[in-house]
């Protein structure tokens, strides 16, 4: 095998407190790794869930063209055509649309799995902040600069974790949510230059400027601009990191992120235990890591050399992947029970 090409796909999470007043300062970092080869075939699973009319199981972009506009109404349609995010679900003021379609997401992802698919990779990485000296991180936009710095490891583990067997793995361009980091001043055009400098091997990146995609893809259409296409992985992979994180951190109490979560909950019990023969089949292909399992005490040298060999020798000790998810067992007619008792 020669060479694969690549698309990445980013987004974060600064964990807030969770629904006890706790207060989680960890910054949750997903990469998408996309193979180009497979994009088209990924994208079109992807849009088709969307389509919830019974008669049909292929989506449309615009109402007039689709084939059953007569029968399914407009407000279906625009429902449908609706902004997946998972900070904005909720019980009581989702749409059944967003509900629906974000756990057809979810369950593809499993049914992918187990059907030992190579369509979706992607690589989850929580930083405690509280084990960190963040002084080390400068004084200005210390979440920011964290994240810059840790942003290259996610994507440079992930690349090589999941097509180390391609003789060259080409990144044509990196995707990321739009948010504060885009105002970085290294983030959006000097971290990549950096990223393919301590990566000489075989990662070569086509374009060094991180292109910043707004998860609402309806912009896109409403301006007729390219981008719907790439906010729909960006919906993916937020999606995901949110349903981990819930499961991982039990944020919320809310019923309907809990029924989320427990969709995947299999899959992350599998990757927590780091069971390679797991029925998911998630091994070279999903990953997720803590860092660091220990607090560091001297991070000077570790955050000058991120990407080189410092942190490739300190990998065993403070990279781990065995954390028990926080959020109990939930069952969507555990509310129903309660009542009960």
């Amino acid at each position: 095998m020669v060479e694969i090409e690549i698309e990445v796909y980013s987004d974060e999470i600064i964990l807030p407190r969770d629904f006890n007043g706790r207060k989680r300062n960890i910054i949750a970092l997903g990469c998408l790794f996309v193979p180009r080869n497979k994009k088209e075939e990924f994208l079109t699973t992807l849009t088709n869930a969307r389509c919830l009319y019974e008669k049909s199981n292929k989506w449309v972009w615009e109402h007039q063209i689709c084939p059953f506009c007569a029968e399914c109404k407009r407000a279906w349609h625009e429902q449908n055509n609706c902004e997946i995010h998972h900070e904005e679900i909720r019980s009581a003021r989702s749409s059944h649309s967003k509900i629906e379609i974000s756990k057809r997401w979810l369950r593809y992802l499993i049914s992918h799995n187990k059907s030992n698919k190579e369509l979706v990779y992607f690589n989850i990485l929580y930083i405690d902040l509280n084990k960190l000296q963040l002084v080390n991180f400068g004084t200005e936009k210390t979440h920011e600069n964290i994240y810059n710095k840790f942003f290259r490891t996610t994507i440079h583990f992930g690349a090589k974790a999941f097509f180390g067997k391609y003789q060259s793995i080409i990144i044509k361009k990196v995707y990321h949510d739009s948010g504060p980091i885009k105002y970085h001043k290294f983030f959006p055009f000097l971290n990549l230059q950096k990223l393919s400098q301590d990566t000489m091997d075989k990662i070569r990146i086509d374009d060094f400027s991180v292109q910043f995609i707004d998860s609402d893809h309806k912009k896109y259409l409403a301006n007729g601009e390219p981008g719907h296409r790439e906010s729909q992985f960006i919906q993916f992979i937020d999606l995901v990191l949110g349903a981990f994180t819930q499961n991982l951190y039990y944020l919320s109490d809310d019923a309907t992120k809990k029924e989320l979560a427990m969709i995947i909950r299999p899959l992350i019990n599998d990757m927590a235990h780091q069971k390679k023969l797991s029925e998911y089949n998630y091994f070279r292909k999903q990953t997720i890591s803590f860092y660091p399992k220990h607090v560091i005490s001297e991070s000077k040298n570790l955050v000058r050399n991120l990407h080189n060999s410092v942190i490739e020798e300190d990998k065993r000790d403070q990279f781990y992947s065995n954390k028990e998810p926080e959020m109990p067992h939930f069952s969507k007619d555990q509310n129903k029970l309660d009542e009960y008792f």
